[in-house]
Order: structure tokens, then C-alpha cells, then sequence
């Protein structure tokens, strides 16, 4: 009885917090400073690093967190979306947030908002309520860093009352142009916003127009800049679906070999973001990683939905592709596995670039099956369908379990791969159709 107690609090008050979405998308920081200030300021109360970018932001922060915590610290790590469940947005030391936790934090925060709306008129966004939630929980539970993802930009976005130990840029591209800017440049100066005075930062490799903006910003603010295929070399030695074996070699003498779950020559771009990132954290706190620790914490990285081998026979592979530049690292990884051809269950958001992203696809699809993905903003099935139509792949509309079985006849059949991508709210209800993943079999 106390356990359908504890479900419907849960459920309550994610309702209420999933009702804010019709409040949107608010770019600015006096809300959740005022929050912040209100609970007494929980974001102060540890280190932060703090990761903004386009794409690889969540896989920079699972790996840094998963070598910080091999390493022996309490980590803390704030994600969006989620796949399966809200709690998994907010995780310590790899484990997400108790339904209890989350609901009696929640209640906190949601004083905190009533006193912002009495003060400043202004109406809690989801976005900003769930991060000063992030915030409130590290501080409950004691976290020592706390790896903090950008929701939409990094300037005005709500996670941005912080000051980080290191700002982290990720690679940019085009995205949210509506929100950010229709240049490259424009992006990487809404980016840049987290880069906070006297404070190292980490890039990825750039475009060099992107490379001017983050440097110039960092030499204005006298943060020490570091891209980060200066600092760190890492070399994929072998792999296979279920991860890949590579060479980590650091300006600094470290050198290594590990087997990395992630797979994509994109992930070992993230990969040297993230041991830039534990590298310069070591400086900052005076200490040397010891190398087997760090060999734990790259092996124990876990990132669900990228491409994931959620099966065996017939091959099923998850990958939220959603937009153009994941489509084609996407494509990369299965063209490096010897998989020319695929077939592909696709779901997408209608405010993302589906022609982009299909033009990609079509290196590998032979068969498309589009389905719906349970969200507001799924894009029409008719409209997705007359997309990958204009290409010359054969393609129907289906639901998704429908779908699901007639990939895996198909793949059974014709003895090819089928590729579950597009958006990770389709992947959201996915996952747990195929349970724990093939990759952590091996």
C-alpha cells in the first residue's frame, strides 16, 4: 500500500511539473538566480563543470562523471531528456534519483517558484524548475563535482547561474537556429556565455570561424583555453558493435589503453573532450589520476541510445540521431562495422531538419519504417513519409511495435541490420521493449 502511495505522489507531482511545459521556452537567469537565492544557493555548494555544444554534450558528461567516480569522487550529473524516466535526468554516482528524493526536492523547489511568480510576475518554465531541482538534490546528497549540461544554448540558459571549475564546449553545428542564431558564429557566441571569468575551458574541435568566437571570448575573460586534440590523442585500436578498444596518449605523458563502450569515431573526438576535462580538473585540485582508475571509469561508461546494440539476432541498433550531423556520425559507425545496408525504423520531431537528416540516412536505409514518437511536437507521418519517399527508399507508416516486428522479420529475411533512430523520445519507448542492452553482455 505505502508503494502506490509513493506512485501516485510521484505521478502527481510530475504532473505538475510536466503542466509548466505551456509556459515554454524562456530564455534568462533572474528566475532561477532568485530560486537559487531562495533555497541558499545549492549550486555553490560544489564544484561545477559545466558542458554547453551541439552535439556529445550528455556523452562528454557520462564519461567525464564515470572517470571522476572511478577516481574515488562523489559526482553528480544533470542531463535532458531523459529516455525511459524523469529520474534518470538527475544521477549520483551513476544511480538516478529515488522517486522520494524527487518528490519531496520537487516540493521544495516549487515554494521556491511560488515566491519567484509573487516577486518577478514570471511563471517557472519545466526547464528552469527541473534544474534548480538538479541543483537542490547535489547539494542533499553531498556531491563533491557536479557535471551540468546546457539545456539550449548556454548564455541565457537557466543552467547558467553557475560558476563553473571548467566550461566545456562540445562540437557545434547547426541547431535551434530560431533560438540561437543562423551562423555557426552566432552559436558559438550563445555558447560561449558559459565561459565565466578566470575559468579554464575545454574545446572540441571546431570549425575555425567557431574556434575565433571561443577563443576571442576566453582571451577577454583571461581563461586559460585548451582545444582539446592538443591536449589529449586518442587512437581506436580495434572494435566491434559492442565498443572499441583505444589508445589514450596526453600531452602531459599519460598514455593508456581501454575498451570504450561508446562506439563512432565521434565518440573518440568525446572521449578526448572528457580526459581534457578530467586532466585540467587534476590541475586545478593538485592532484595526479592514477592510470588504472582512469582505465575503470572510461570501461564503465554508460550512455543508453547511442548507437546501442540492443540485439543480436537480428540485429537491432539504437541511435538518437536527430539531427544531420548525428545522422552522419551515425552513418560512419555502421559504414566502420561493414554495414552498407540497413533497415530503418524512423520517428522525428517536426521541428528538427528531417530532410537533413533523411539526405544522411540514405547512405545506408533500403527499407524505412516511420512511426509516430509520443511527443507534441512528432512530425506528421504523411509529411515523413512523402521525406524519405522523395529519396527513392521504399517506405510505409506504421505503429511502432507493429513496425518493430515487421524491421525484425525483415532483417530476419534479408539478413541486414535494422536501425531504431530519429528522436530520443522514440527511443524513450523503445528501450524498454528490448530490456538490457546486448552490449553489456559482452
Amino acid at each position: 500500500m505505502e508503494c502506490m502511495t509513493k506512485k501516485t505522489d510521484l505521478e502527481t507531482a510530475l504532473g505538475r511539473l510536466y503542466a509548466r511545459r505551456q509556459f515554454g521556452i524562456k530564455l534568462g537567469l533572474d528566475p532561477v538566480r532568485r530560486m537559487c537565492e531562495l533555497l541558499g544557493n545549492p549550486e555553490k555548494q560544489y564544484g561545477v563543470i559545466h558542458v554547453a555544444g551541439t552535439n556529445g554534450k550528455g556523452s562528454v558528461c557520462a564519461t567525464v562523471a564515470a572517470v571522476l567516480q572511478a577516481c574515488g569522487l562523489r559526482v553528480g550529473v544533470y542531463t535532458s531528456p531523459h529516455l525511459v524516466r524523469f529520474n534518470e535526468r538527475v544521477c549520483v554516482n551513476g544511480v538516478p534519483l529515488s522517486d522520494s528524493e524527487l518528490v519531496e526536492a520537487l516540493a521544495v523547489c516549487e515554494k521556491a517558484s511560488d515566491a519567484v511568480l509573487a516577486e518577478q510576475g514570471h511563471e517557472t518554465t519545466f526547464f528552469e524548475i527541473t534544474t534548480v531541482l538538479a541543483f537542490e538534490c547535489f547539494r542533499r546528497a553531498g556531491v563533491k563535482i557536479a557535471v551540468i549540461e546546457t539545456g539550449l544554448g548556454g548564455r541565457l540558459d537557466a543552467t547558467n547561474v553557475v560558476t563553473p571549475l571548467i566550461s566545456v564546449i562540445t562540437r557545434i553545428a547547426d541547431d535551434h537556429a530560431a533560438h540561437l542564431g543562423d551562423t555557426l558564429e552566432a552559436i558559438a557566441g550563445e555558447k560561449a556565455g558559459i565561459i565565466k571569468p578566470g575559468r579554464p575551458v575545454v574545446s572540441a574541435p571546431q570549425q575555425p570561424g567557431v574556434v575565433e568566437v571561443l577563443r576571442a571570448t576566453a582571451l577577454s575573460l583571461q581563461c586559460p583555453f585548451t582545444m582539446a586534440e592538443d591536449a589529449m590523442s586518442v587512437t581506436r585500436l580495434s572494435g566491434d558493435l559492442r565498443g572499441q578498444k583505444v589508445r589514450i596518449s596526453g600531452a602531459d605523458g599519460l598514455s593508456l589503453t581501454a575498451r570504450f563502450p561508446l562506439l563512432g569515431d565521434h565518440q573518440l573526438e568525446n572521449l578526448g573532450v572528457s580526459m581534457t576535462t578530467v586532466d585540467v580538473l587534476c590541475d586545478l585540485l593538485g592532484v595526479s589520476p592514477d592510470a588504472k582508475a582512469l582505465k575503470a571509469g572510461i570501461e564503465s561508461v554508460c550512455w543508453p541510445g547511442r548507437c546501442e546494440l540492443l540485439k543480436a539476432d537480428p540485429c537491432v541498433i539504437a541511435d538518437a540521431a536527430h539531427n544531420p550531423d548525428g545522422a552522419k556520425a551515425l552513418v560512419a559507425v555502421l559504414k566502420r562495422n561493414g554495414i552498407k545496408r540497413v533497415g530503418v525504423v524512423l520517428g522525428m520531431c517536426d521541428d528538427k531538419d528531417v530532410v537533413g537528416v533523411v539526405k544522411q540516412l540514405v547512405a545506408v536505409a533500403q527499407r524505412v519504417w516511420v512511426v509516430p514518437i509520443p511527443n507534441e511536437r512528432n512530425i506528421a507521418s504523411d509529411r515523413l513519409v512523402h521525406t524519405v519517399k522523395s529519396f527513392g527508399i521504399e517506405v510505409e507508416a506504421s505503429e511502432r511495435e507493429a513496425a518493430l516486428d515487421a524491421a525484425e522479420v525483415w532483417a530476419k529475411e534479408i539478413g541486414l541490420p535494422v536501425v531504431v533512430t530519429g528522436s530520443i523520445f522514440l527511443l524513450g519507448v523503445v528501450l524498454p521493449v528490448y530490456g538490457k542492452a546486448e552490449r553489456a553482455k559482452s
